[in-house]
């Protein structure tokens, strides 16, 4: 993944563009079979729209009985002819109630709470990305334990910062100095105080950003945490 740009400020708001990519820690760990071949993944076909669930209940209708006979006396969810092919590259495409290939989709949000209910659905919002605006994510001063934060918070992505120039180096190592002496995560956010949401390209989703700091001597690592969803216990209304 090639290099970006995110307009970042510390704890002093002192502020520049920061070269950014993605974090994949790397392993030699290999899969192997019995005889110490090397195994790889390959994508198989389980089946086709018309055998999976939805499909048999768009022909047998609620009649749940009537499937459930259906499946003793035959194998209706399997296709013999496509199950356990080799699934090549292929395109996506949506769907229908009615299991038909549609062309113009019309995305909404939802929203639930914690114990899964529905609280909103509303139209997609384009949001605009903020990375590399005028106006810098800034150090929120909101510190996350972090051993604590792993049973608090959701985290889909990692980025990691990198300095280009001597003055970036010693920008990001007393970040990263700063955080580890904490033992805490950081919220880096939009906005006055540093609490709102990161997108990081045009139309793309809000996310929070955590900084975490590692140092080794004069070594370091600044990564970016990224999560979009908070766990939080579920309230018992007996």
């Amino acid at each position: 993944m090639s290099l970006r740009k995110i307009h970042i400020a510390n704890s002093k708001s002192r502020n520049t563009l920061i070269n950014y990519k993605g974090h994949t820690p790397f392993s030699n760990a290999m899969k192997v079979d019995e005889n110490f071949n090397i195994v790889i993944n390959k994508k198989i076909i389980k089946g086709i729209a018309e055998n999976t669930f939805d499909g048999l209940k768009r022909d047998l209708g609620d009649d749940l009985e009537a499937m459930a006979e259906l499946l003793i006396k035959g194998d209706p969810e399997i296709d013999i002819e496509v199950t356990g092919k080799f699934l090549g590259a292929s395109p996506k495409v949506y769907i229908n109630e009615n299991l038909d290939v549609v062309y113009r989709v019309n995305k909404k949000e939802k929203v639930y709470l914690p114990n899964g209910e529905l609280k909103d659905e509303r139209e997609l919002r384009q949001l605009e990305s903020n990375i590399n605006s005028e106006d810098p994510l800034k150090w929120s001063g909101k510190y996350f334990p972090i051993d604590k934060s792993y049973n608090k918070f959701v985290f889909v992505r990692t980025y990691q910062l990198f300095h280009d120039s001597g003055l970036t180096y010693d920008f990001l190592f007393d970040m990263a100095k700063e955080l580890e002496e904490k033992k805490s995560f950081l919220l880096l956010g939009s906005g006055a105080k540093g609490v709102g949401p990161t997108i990081f390209q045009e139309g793309g989703q809000p996310f929070r950003v955590f900084l975490e700091g590692r140092t080794q001597g004069e070594e370091y690592m600044l990564l970016m945490h990224l999560s979009n969803l908070e766990l939080k216990a579920i309230q018992n209304d007996k």
